[in-house]
């Protein structure tokens, strides 16, 4: 069934005009009108979707054809970003909500479904009277995963793609560092809490994923409770059956987890396609391999990183760059001005173009010491170990970073007030230290027992004393490994300065909670024991084993 198109109402303007003032996407060109339509699926499921029409002269085209895929809803606060403001400069879109979400029928399962699901919704566009042969498609996060889901066979008249802050691999995020992310929980809380998408102005904010106001008292009760797996089923009854299906496929590499894995994208898309992320996103580090493999395949692909958390980085800072590279690689009518890389570098602020990421750098090391600090000389061959206990009924919490809700630049100053962080941190420099690319670690560690993980972070000292989260990383560890030989940790992408007189810090912990689910430092299962054992952590100092290695810009 499909309604009759609807022109904008009064409200709905001053919405756009307030929106697109906010977003910095310039001036309208036209208005637009909305039109409710079902589109069927091979299997018989329809899914709701709304086609966005530009109000143009006769016998002018609309810019290009923008599909957008999306399972937080319909409504105004979603559709402005995603439909309303490329409907009020000359495009059409066509807003469709993911199976078993809004209206859209069938059974939400997150991930499994967007691929064929998204070629059933071509195949049917194709043959609609408005449809003018050629769309690009368009959508941050869950949108951005979709569109991955559909260049995982690439339609040939799909001609570019707009991914702001969208993973390609459900299984890299939620278990690719050996132990469970806990943001899959309040994901899952709230997709399965869904308001009615014409609701109140809250329930309009709920489909913005991420915001930390929405997490609930009850949840993180749950989150904390041991079994883990036990708690959450408490908690959620039968809601968001997905997540136990997550909790019991720990393993990538298991079947279950193919249909939500689409790095065959990553080999077959040939479309141009910007990317874009934030230092302090969930997905960056997916983020940033992506463009380095379209990249490499000489894929014409472009890369905005800013200093931005997951909800600023969904395109509430980029809608005029999205605009700019619609209106080259769709409308054939503008220009895109950037050449493949901007990229934010955070410490000097600013904005720097580049023709790839990373850029060249030299590596420069820096030797953790016996007295808590690093330096660019070798300790003593007698320089003692260092250590630290991670207790897992009291875990080393999160502070800021790369998480969903509660992430972003921010004052980590108290992790070197607590005895279960290892903190060292260097003199004042005396030049400027840039760092563009992935800083490495390399440690001779051992914990006892020896089921443990590690929490890596670099930080920045300002002259104040006060320490500012740059990048990290998150792994849990193999029992098994020789731990005489160095384990080498790659942090996340960064592009940092370090100002003359400021200091660099590494952080080492063992345990990021609730970001990830604690090691219990038992050979039991982390999400159904409840018997836990303090780990004791030792890094080996002496002869400059421990060490932190810098990609420096070499041009500073």
């Amino acid at each position: 069934m499909t309604g009759s198109p609807v022109k904008r109402s009064f409200a709905g303007a001053t919405l756009d005009y307030l929106g697109a003032r906010f977003v910095g996407a310039g001036p309208e060109t036209c208005s637009y009108t909305t039109q409710a339509i079902q589109i069927p699926l091979r299997d018989g499921v329809e899914l709701a979707a709304d086609l966005y029409e530009p109000e143009l002269p006769d016998g002018q085209a609309p810019a290009g054809l923008i599909l957008i895929q999306c399972c937080y809803g319909r409504g105004a606060g979603i559709s402005f970003l995603n439909a309303r403001v490329f409907a009020a400069r000359g495009f059409q879109a066509l807003f469709v909500s993911t199976r078993g979400t809004y209206g859209s029928g069938g059974i939400f399962d997150p991930g499994s479904n967007e691929q064929s699901d998204s070629q059933d919704i071509v195949v049917w566009m194709r043959q609609q009277p408005w449809y003018h042969g050629s769309f690009a498609t368009l959508g941050a996060s869950y949108l951005g995963y979709s569109q991955w889901a559909l260049l995982h066979d690439p339609p040939a008249d799909c001609v570019a793609a707009v991914i702001p802050v969208g993973p390609h691999d459900q299984a890299w995020h939620t278990w690719g560092t050996g132990s469970f992310r806990l943001d899959r929980a309040s994901w899952s809380d709230m997709m399965s809490k869904k308001e009615d998408e014409k609701g109140s102005f809250l329930s309009l904010l709920a489909n913005l994923p991420g915001l930390s106001f929405l997490r609930s008292p009850e949840l993180d009760r749950a989150v904390a409770g041991l079994p883990l797996e036990d708690s959450l089923k408490k908690y959620f009854g039968d809601r968001a059956p997905w997540l136990f299906e997550y909790l019991q496929h720990p393993d990538v590499e298991d079947i279950y987890w193919t249909s939500r894995r689409h790095q065959i994208a990553l080999d077959r898309a040939k479309i141009p396609i910007l990317l874009i992320s934030g230092w302090y996103d969930t997905f960056t580090t997916q983020t940033m391999h992506q463009f380095k493999h379209l990249h490499d395949r000489g894929v014409d692909v472009s890369l905005i990183v800013g200093p931005w958390t997951h909800v600023q980085g969904s395109g509430l800072h980029s809608t005029p760059d999205m605009l700019d590279f619609l209106a080259e690689r769709l409308a054939k009518n503008g220009k895109y001005k950037y050449p493949p890389a901007r990229i934010f570098i955070t410490g000097s602020e600013e904005w720097r173009s580049m023709p790839t990421w990373p850029p060249p750098t030299q590596p420069k090391t820096l030797y953790l010491q016996e007295n808590n600090s690093l330096a660019f000389k070798q300790p003593m061959q007698d320089a003692g170990p260092a250590f630290f206990i991670f207790d897992p009924l009291d875990p080393t919490p999160s502070i800021g970073g790369n998480q969903m809700s509660a992430g972003g630049r921010v004052d980590d100053s108290a992790y070197a007030d607590r005895s279960d962080v290892l903190v060292f941190t260097s003199e004042p420099l005396s030049e400027d230290l840039e760092i563009l690319g992935i800083p490495s670690v390399h440690l001779i560690h051992t914990s006892d027992p020896p089921f443990a993980d590690l929490f890596l972070r670099i930080s920045e000292v300002d002259d104040r004393g006060v320490s500012h989260n740059i990048t990290e990383m998150y792994k849990a560890l193999d029992p098994s490994r020789d731990t005489s030989q160095p384990l080498i940790l790659d942090l996340q992408d960064c592009a940092h300065r370090f100002r003359v007189g400021t200091r660099a810090r590494l952080i080492v912990a063992g345990g990021s909670f609730p970001m990830y689910a604690r090691s219990l430092g038992t050979a039991e299962n982390r999400l159904r024991s409840d018997k836990t054992a303090p780990q004791k952590h030792t890094i080996t100092i002496s002869g400059g084993v421990s060490q932190l290695i810098l990609p420096v810009n070499a041009a500073v």
